[in-house]
């Protein structure tokens, strides 16, 4: 059976607690999940000689914060997201960190994967989702067997 969830904490949830499917593909951070708790021996992470590096936006919407006068409040909290602490606090929650000293620290956690970026591989992410991810693209020709 093939089920596309709409988010990965979905699809975690579609795998390891309704039983359905045999590999989840997923984000490092939920597959972490999955081998945390009673469940934990049940799964194990195989992790790719090669992959995307993740690189989700964060970023403080001006009209947001200047209609909530919270500007500062979101600066320090984009600050503190790649403060030691806070990739400490990621780290500790499944996140792989990415300041050099905290990464050192979780090494154990978080095995070393070669990565490349959508603009290296792809040429940007406009030309990927155009050959990936448009109707009919290769994404659709995969997930409905059709080539």
């Amino acid at each position: 059976m093939k089920v596309l969830d709409s988010g990965a904490r979905g699809s975690l949830t579609t795998f390891a607690e309704r039983g359905i499917g045999d590999v989840l593909l997923s984000w490092e951070n939920e597959a972490l999940l999955a081998t945390q708790g009673p469940d934990k021996d049940k799964y194990q992470i195989v992790y790719p000689s090669i992959s995307i590096l993740a690189e989700p936006s964060v970023a403080i919407v001006d009209k947001n914060v200047d209609r909530s006068g919270n500007r500062n409040l979101a600066k320090g909290y984009l600050n503190y997201l790649y403060s030691p602490k806070g990739q400490e606090l990621a780290a500790k929650n499944n996140f792989r960190p990415r300041n050099a000293q905290v990464a050192a620290k979780y090494a154990n956690k978080f095995p070393k994967v070669q990565t490349f970026t959508i603009g290296n591989v792809f040429g940007g992410w406009e030309k990927a989702q155009k050959t990936h991810f448009v109707n009919g693209a290769i994404f659709d020709q995969i997930y409905t067997d059709k080539k």
